[in-house]
């Protein structure tokens, strides 16, 4: 079997560096071990693919773009008129060294592996978006500053409370972000942009400060 093996290659090898104050007030990492699905109902059968979910899951899916819920463990977030992506293992396994290959946690995998199978597949298209991403952390007391300087978005926590997401474009690179914490936030980024961005965000942080790792 293949491996995931990360994209940010020798950046996170570093211990960070201290800030104009000697302080180190920001986490820099990857989050490993976690699990990416997109649905996307056909279009005409939006309300059979809703239908579908309720009837698995028990409730109406999420109704609402950029309000992230838990349902059964997973994390969903509501990406399009009838399209959403569904993550596993985000909260279990985070920051993982960059050199270990860390395996999504079983039981949110099976979880996940049973709603895949649980929409008729004439119904939407069920991808598996895991390799193509990288999902980076940031946290501290400096994050959200650190993320303002290169967001057009308000991350003030009154408006960008805990939960919420946007998708975005951070230095014109298209990234998800989400407040995963009260100073935590994880940027989901395509593979191929994911070091540019680890790149930006400790030139950002280098005035405050930043450690790389847990």
């Amino acid at each position: 079997m293949f491996e995931q093996q990360t994209a940010l290659g020798g950046a996170l090898q570093c211990s960070g560096r201290d800030g104009f104050d000697g302080q180190r007030q920001v986490r820099i990492g990857e989050v490993r071990g976690w699990t990416l699905l997109e649905l996307a109902a056909f279009a005409g059968l939006e309300s059979e693919f809703a239908g579908a979910l309720r009837s698995h899951l028990g409730i109406d899916p999420p109704t609402r773009v950029g309000e992230a819920v838990t349902l059964r463990g997973l994390q969903w977030f509501k990406t399009g008129a009838a399209q959403f992506w569904i993550v596993a293992g985000t909260g279990d396994v985070t920051a993982a060294p960059v050199t270990a290959t860390a395996a999504p946690v079983p039981r949110l995998q099976e979880a996940l592996e049973e709603l895949a199978g649980a929409v008729a597949p004439t119904l939407c298209a069920s991808t598996w978006l895991s390799h193509s991403r990288t999902c980076i952390f940031i946290e501290g007391e400096a994050a959200r500053e650190v993320l303002a300087r290169g967001v057009a978005i308000d991350l003030h926590p009154d408006v960008f409370e805990i939960d919420h997401y946007a998708l975005t474009a951070l230095q014109g690179t298209p990234v998800m972000i989400h407040r995963y914490g009260a100073g935590r936030y994880h940027l989901y980024v395509m593979r191929s942009f994911a070091l540019t961005i680890c790149d930006w965000l400790t030139d950002a942080a280098w005035p405050f400060g930043y450690h790389i790792g847990p």
